[in-house]
């Protein structure tokens, strides 16, 4: 029998220089010195505190049987196949102990619930995590008040959370995103939509929750009605078109609004008896109830192909998404929260969202273009296999640990699913940080470049130089030099005459990708996911305000529950640019709470 990797005191996990800086910058303890702990030892120290949460449902197991388990989560992570949010790398088996990304929070229609909210969203920011928030019960700016005043409405009091927002990082945590969402039928969704352009609502992005009698009526040429959500009348109509048009302009000029496709969201909530979902996470890819947290983790999908044979290994990615499904179910666990009301509604449900990183590196791997029938073909084959992996192990821990406890009148009860232990198993996140460390590709996204600078909350930037690249180049016995300058000038190589056809024909980035194809990419992927998919929709400097609009018709047509578009140099400050400063191209929607 081999001996657990954990208990090696020699072994090293293997990581990039980038993966080394990532993780002393955002994950690795400090002592009273300042000096930080060793990689390998914050991953023991995850593996153990995870592996500790067994002996809560099995009292009979000895030390060498949680040792085992903490050697399977050590060596899931270590191997880089699996990582667990961001939070929960920094934060167990430490004092704070605080293991979600994000939460989403009520704002209900009153002074004493908007302050409320205020305070425990500054609690939630100042332990780390982001925040989501449906806006969409305040009254209207210019409605009546009990106090013989008028409101202010939604933007307003957006604007006090963003202060507040900024405050806690100024204070410290550097870290502090919110998604703010509002209805299309508010009466001051036209003030909602412009807030970004005129330089408001800076730690906030901003999504609309279109409805589908809204896409209805601007696929008829309709009006629509804006409601009151105080007295539930009828203020005004305006034509859905130009509703559309404005949410449109406005993405185009900034990159927010989003739009939510919120019928789509709560047609596959799972647990409707607990009321209607209104808002997601920071980033989009969790629509959360209020008071609900996501508990993320991300797969690297190329650590399971071998390049030798050229074959896949399809069971072992399903064996380590059920590994994947347990560990964080052990998070729930291992978890402090901020307020008694998060983990009261986490523990309700038990939602986890497990998805993909990697995706790009694989696709090259096996030479398939990002912007293909068989890229799409393989999305959805990727994420078949891991929902199918996350819900036998969710399942199976029903069975030992009991089901979630709204299972009772859920979707799962209602289909004559058995039990299952978490209401969602799967989502996809930008995966942006834990993709540093493990090495791979963001999320779901393309690469972005062949080399670029990711820009970090400290003001550092990060040089991502796509190492397949490079060594396709030195297989080939070309110069990677003289073609790796050009690269970097352009972040392209589509018009590298010298390189030959099928490396031009793989090695596409995300602005040599259609919008279409980014989109039915995203489709793919959440046609098999619980939850939500976080992706950004790259579009050229030189696109239009209908290009936008027609991605968006697109994301609604395939079934997203959400869409994120940016128009490439629409933003002065970007996430990710292309490594020549006279270049600013497209930012790919992250925030530093989400993995």
């Amino acid at each position: 029998m081999t001996a657990p990797r954990i208990l090696d005191p020699g072994y090293r996990p293997q990581l990039t220089a980038n993966g080394h800086y990532m993780l002393r910058f955002r994950y690795l303890k400090r002592n009273g010195d300042g000096q930080f702990e060793a990689p390998v030892v914050m991953f023991r120290r995850v593996a153990w505190t995870l592996a500790q949460v067994e002996r809560q449902f099995n009292s009979d197991l000895d030390d060498s049987q949680i040792t085992t388990w903490a050697d399977r989560f050590f060596t899931a992570m270590t191997d880089g196949q699996f990582l667990p949010n961001a939070p929960t790398l920094l934060g167990a088996g430490r004092l704070l102990g605080q293991l979600f990304a994000c939460f989403v929070l009520p704002v209900d229609d009153s002074i004493d619930s908007i302050f409320d909210t205020l305070r425990m969203a500054a609690q939630v920011h100042s332990k780390g995590g982001g925040t989501g928030f449906s806006f969409s019960r305040l009254r209207a700016r210019g409605t009546p008040i009990a106090t013989g005043g008028v409101a202010t409405g939604p933007v307003s009091f957006m604007e006090v959370f963003d202060r507040e927002t900024e405050a806690i990082k100024s204070g410290g945590t550097g870290w502090g995103a919110n998604m703010g969402v509002l209805r299309c039928d508010h009466p001051d969704i036209l003030e909602f939509v412009s807030a970004k352009a005129q330089g408001a609502l800076r730690n906030f992005n901003i999504s609309v929750a279109v409805t589908d009698q809204f896409m209805d009526a601007a696929a008829r040429d309709e009006d629509f009605a804006l409601v009151d959500p105080h007295t539930q009348k009828i203020v005004r109509r305006l034509p859905a078109r130009f509703l559309l048009h404005s949410v449109c302009e406005q993405a185009w000029r900034t990159g927010d609004p989003g739009l939510l496709f919120i019928d789509q969201i709560n047609a596959n909530n799972p647990t409707p008896a607990l009321g209607a979902i209104e808002a997601t996470n920071p980033c989009g890819e969790a629509p959360l109830l209020p008071f609900e947290a996501c508990c993320l983790g991300g797969i690297n999908v190329a650590a399971f192909h071998d390049p030798d044979g050229q074959t896949y290994s399809w069971d072992k990615l399903e064996q380590t998404a059920g590994l994947a499904l347990r560990m964080m179910d052990n998070v729930i666990q291992a978890s402090r929260f901020p307020l008694p009301e998060i983990h009261a509604a986490v523990h309700r449900t038990r939602k986890l969202g497990i998805g993909v990183m990697g995706f790009a590196d694989l696709l090259i791997a096996m030479g398939i273009a990002y912007d293909s029938p068989e890229a799409e073909a393989l999305a959805g084959q990727l994420m078949t296999t891991i929902q199918a992996g996350t819900r036998v192990m969710s399942q199976r821990l029903a069975a030992t640990r009991g089901p979630f406890p709204a299972y009772a009148g859920s979707r799962w009860q209602q289909l004559g699913h058995p039990p299952m232990r978490n209401a969602t198993t799967t989502s996809n996140a930008p995966n942006s940080t834990i993709s540093a460390v493990a090495g791979c590709s963001a999320g779901i996204e393309p690469h972005y470049s062949i080399a670029y600078s990711k820009h970090l909350a400290n003001g550092e930037q990060l040089r991502e130089v796509n190492q397949s690249f490079v060594q396709a180049l030195q297989h080939r016995g070309l110069d990677d030099r003289e073609l790796m300058q050009i690269a970097e000038t352009s972040g392209s190589v589509q018009d590298m005459t010298a390189l030959p056809d099928d490396l031009r024909r793989v090695f596409v980035t995300a602005h040599d990708i259609s919008p279409a194809w980014h989109i039915r990419i995203q489709a793919a992927f959440q046609q098999h996911t619980d939850l939500g998919v976080s992706k950004t929709i790259n579009l050229p400097h030189t696109a239009t305000v209908a290009d936008v609009r027609d991605a968006f018709l697109l994301a609604y047509q395939l079934g997203c529950k959400g869409i994120t578009c940016y128009r490439d140099r629409c933003q002065e400050a970007q996430f990710l640019s292309i490594t020549v400063p006279r270049i600013q191209p497209a930012s790919q929607e992250s925030c530093s709470v989400c993995t």
